[in-house]
């Protein structure tokens, strides 16, 4: 799967130096306006020197300022802006969602579907929204008959962790990849040697470093500065790819529409 340029800083982004987010914050919030600018006049309206912006471009991928240009507008995509709101929502949400499908790689997710099919236990950590989306994931598991629990409390991720062994998975849904909580319960989790999943928008961070697969999805920072703030639409996006296709699998399947039908009956009691 080829990134945009856009992808390519926001998966580098905690990797940057402070200088360096400065010219991606920039470059997020103003992407349409740089299509033409000259690399002094940027430098002007960031106060970051030349060479700052120089070497920005290469730990993104890009040989030169020139070749950044050229891959950004590739990756903007020109629009009216519009005052509707419903409008101005589905934008964004198009946006996120289509950064979230160039992140996606599909033989990630169906090794991660092999890893939860075969695992005895499953834990998921998550804390504030990420805590939501570990929630909604598991209902989904559960609906499909697996071994499921969520913690969204930093003990209780210690303690599941200090118990796991090396036939358990704990997934991570950490936008930033820094929430500490989380990094101290997988860092337990490795050393019992549980295999550790991660749902998370950047690279290289302590989440990342420590995870033994990464499924990534699309950062909101881009949509901040428009005051849209639900940090869960990717992510939510990313277990809607991982539902899917662990419901492939009959087992599941067979289990879920079980789960469904005893709802269905519950309901009409």
């Amino acid at each position: 799967m080829v990134h945009s340029i856009l992808d390519q800083i926001q998966l580098k982004y905690q990797a940057l130096s402070k200088t360096e987010k400065k010219i991606a914050d920039y470059v997020f919030k103003h992407n349409e306006d740089l299509l033409n600018i000259h690399i002094s006049e940027l430098a002007n309206q960031i106060n970051v020197s030349v060479a700052a912006i120089t070497r920005f471009c290469k730990k993104i991928g890009a040989a030169s300022f020139v070749e950044f240009k050229i891959l950004l507008r590739g990756a903007v995509e020109q629009s009216d802006d519009t005052h509707d709101a419903i409008n101005g929502v589905n934008q964004i949400y198009e946006s996120v969602i289509k950064s979230t499908n160039s992140l996606t790689n599909i033989d990630k997710y169906e090794k991660a579907c092999e890893w939860i099919l075969n695992a005895k236990k499953i834990y998921i950590y998550g804390i504030g929204s990420s805590g939501l989306s570990a929630e909604e994931l598991n209902l989904r598991l559960s609906r499909m008959g697996f071994f499921v629990d969520t913690h969204t409390d930093s003990h209780a991720m210690i303690i599941a962790s200090s118990i796991l062994t090396p036939e358990d998975i704990v997934i991570a849904i950490s936008s930033s990849g820094q929430t500490k909580e989380i990094i101290d319960g997988i860092d337990v989790a490795k050393r019992k040697h549980a295999k550790v999943i991660s749902i998370t928008s950047y690279s290289e961070t302590p989440l990342a470093n420590n995870s033994d697969l990464m499924l990534y999805t699309s950062s909101i920072k881009p949509y901040q500065v428009k005051g849209f703030l639900n940090s869960q639409l990717s992510i939510l996006y990313s277990l809607d790819v991982l539902s899917m296709l662990l419901l492939n699998n009959k087992d599941s399947r067979n289990i879920h529409e079980q789960t469904l039908q005893a709802l269905n009956e519950y309901k009409k009691i």
